[in-house]
């Protein structure tokens, strides 16, 4: 039985969350588009952008021996397909820059060379209500 794109899309987010908290970096060197932007907006206001390369060193340090299973949490909120685009709205509980932070993601995707690759990310963060 074929996969949908949303039911193909929806697997490669939960691909991008396994590879991110174990920080697998040739898994994510072929889900983020060599073009990705990451832009993160803090709860104080301070606007971080970063390119691949940047990205990549932020997870591998982030994640350094962390245990992936105490980072799996997610809620998708919406994801949609649009021809050769998608679209995924997500919250996460992960440890990026700092305690266990809450994370609102709006993750723009690409179906190029024959996978969906991330091309930009905007992330929302502020510390974990449950952490606190």
């Amino acid at each position: 039985m074929t996969q949908t794109p949303e039911q193909a899309l929806q697997d490669k987010v939960q691909d991008l969350m396994t590879f991110g908290t174990s920080a697998n970096m040739a898994e994510l060197d072929r889900i983020y588009h060599d073009d990705i932007v990451v832009m993160d907006l803090s709860i104080d206001g301070r606007l971080v952008t970063l390119d691949k390369q940047g990205f990549m060193a932020l997870i591998g340090e982030s994640f350094k021996d962390k245990i992936p299973e105490e980072h799996m949490w997610s809620k998708i909120h919406s994801l949609t397909v649009s021809g050769d685009r998608g679209h995924v709205l997500i919250s996460r509980k992960i440890p990026v820059g700092g305690p266990r932070m809450h994370i609102d993601l709006s993750i723009d995707f690409v179906f190029e060379e024959g996978r969906w690759q991330v091309t930009r990310e905007v992330n929302f963060s502020r510390p974990d209500a449950d952490a606190t």
